[in-house]
């Protein structure tokens, strides 16, 4: 569906069910580079079994106007903007990659609607390396095949995914490089330069999922283990077999873990 934020058009998928803001409300946060399709299959299970789900591109992204949001603390404010036109309460957020700094903004700024918060493969900082920037702005289509070899694991690589015939590293290479030059450069921007993960996430409260993958590439062990330490009481869970792009290599044990925590934070009727 599209609605307006700001004067600016926005794009978000409900997973396939017209959005009610009067259900307990899933929100799914996209990484880098890309938009709501990184979520489908996540998307339509809670859309089908009573929640209202919403999946925004990010501003200049795919089918949502421009430009980029240039920092991690814009994009927190403009995710309570669209909290605020929608009037979407008793939500849960499920966020991957950059989605986790993005959240651990906007949650630590405006508590007051969470209910849950899931966050998946990152640290409580992602530096990203010159050259890959450089590549974004100058040789996008070298930066994007750099992600695709650096962010999946072996179920990636080999064409493992649940989707007979699909190949996900084909598919996140397509909506990539309709994200670039200034999307993906500004959003590695923005990562790069993001320093208050650790006052951010000392300030939120409440349940807290974090979800790890084994063979990640892109958020190290040592940066994941920076988020969970500063978090309160988090649940933690490690794929072992899994690479960074986590949600589309294992997303059946990724559901069943959503699906357990979702569903006793904010239960839906």
């Amino acid at each position: 569906m599209y609605f307006d934020v700001n004067g600016k058009k926005v794009f978000a998928t409900t997973g396939g069910k017209p959005f009610d803001n009067g259900l307990p409300c899933v929100i799914f946060l996209h990484g880098s580079g890309l938009d709501h399709t990184f979520w489908g299959l996540h998307s339509r299970f809670f859309a089908f079994r009573k929640y209202a789900v919403l999946a925004p591109d990010l501003p200049g992204h795919s089918h949502s106007e421009g430009p980029p949001l240039e920092s991690i603390e814009e994009i927190g404010e403009w995710l309570n903007d669209v909290v605020e036109t929608l009037d979407i309460n008793n939500i849960s957020v499920v966020a991957h990659s950059q989605g986790v700094l993005n959240t651990l903004e906007f949650v630590s700024r405006h508590p007051e609607r969470i209910r849950s918060i899931s966050l998946i493969t990152s640290g409580l900082a992602t530096p990203v390396n010159p050259a890959l920037i450089e590549a974004a702005e100058n040789k996008p289509e070298d930066a994007v095949a750099m992600m695709m070899g650096w962010g999946f694991g072996p179920a990636g690589h080999f064409h493992q995914g649940p989707i007979p015939g699909n190949s996900m590293i084909a598919g996140g290479r397509k909506v990539m490089l309709g994200n670039v030059p200034k999307e993906l450069a500004t959003d590695f921007r923005a990562c790069d330069s993001y320093r208050n993960g650790k006052e951010a996430a000392a300030r939120i409260t409440g349940p807290i999922q974090v979800i790890l993958a084994g063979q990640d590439r892109m958020a190290p062990k040592k940066a994941t283990a920076e988020l969970v330490k500063h978090l309160k009481n988090p649940e933690v869970t490690v794929i072992p077999e899994s690479g960074h792009m986590l949600p589309l290599e294992a997303p059946n044990k990724c559901r069943d873990l959503l699906k357990y925590f979702i569903y006793t934070n904010n239960p839906a009727a």
